[in-house]
């Protein structure tokens, strides 16, 4: 039992008490935890339907669990919908986009380990993310929309 009581307390987020913020039109996000030594961020990600994001590559693996509407990336055959859980291998290249059809948005939980860089039409380095820019951008966008970040972010 000495073991137990040595492990920190587990902490717990309710979504629902944090703000979206606006990373770009028909994407917002909800920064759930981030983790700065290990370079490791959660996001609850809310797409408008139709909205593709630019290919991209992750240095890291990404775990996704796609809680409502449907996705997918251009470069495979698969769709992620309501209760799929997609998991992304470290240097995995793709281009996500969500379905046109939807009704309603698209909302995703990632959990992104590492960085990754958007890639320009003709594959140049358009922009570098990872855990601690993920953050600043979370938080800027919070204060470009007069929104405060309320405690219970996990850092």
């Amino acid at each position: 039992m000495a073991i137990a009581t040595a492990l920190p307390d587990p902490r717990v987020v309710l979504p629902d008490d944090l703000p979206w913020a606006t990373w770009m039109e028909g994407l917002q996000v909800k920064m759930l935890r981030c983790d700065l030594d290990n370079n490791e961020y959660t996001l609850l990600v809310r797409f408008a339907p139709g909205i593709e994001l630019p290919r991209h590559r992750h240095f890291g693996q990404i775990h996704a669990h796609t809680i409502q509407g449907r996705w997918h990336y251009l470069e495979y055959d698969w769709v992620a919908e309501a209760g799929s859980y997609v998991h992304e291998p470290a240097s995995s290249v793709h281009t996500l986009k969500v379905f046109d059809d939807n009704t309603d948005e698209t909302v995703v939980l990632f959990v992104m380990q590492g960085g990754l860089v958007l890639l320009g039409p003709n594959d140049e380095l358009w922009m570098y993310e990872d855990a601690e820019s993920a953050m600043e951008r979370y938080l800027l966008a919070l204060e470009q929309e007069g929104k405060t970040l309320p405690n219970g972010l996990v850092l």
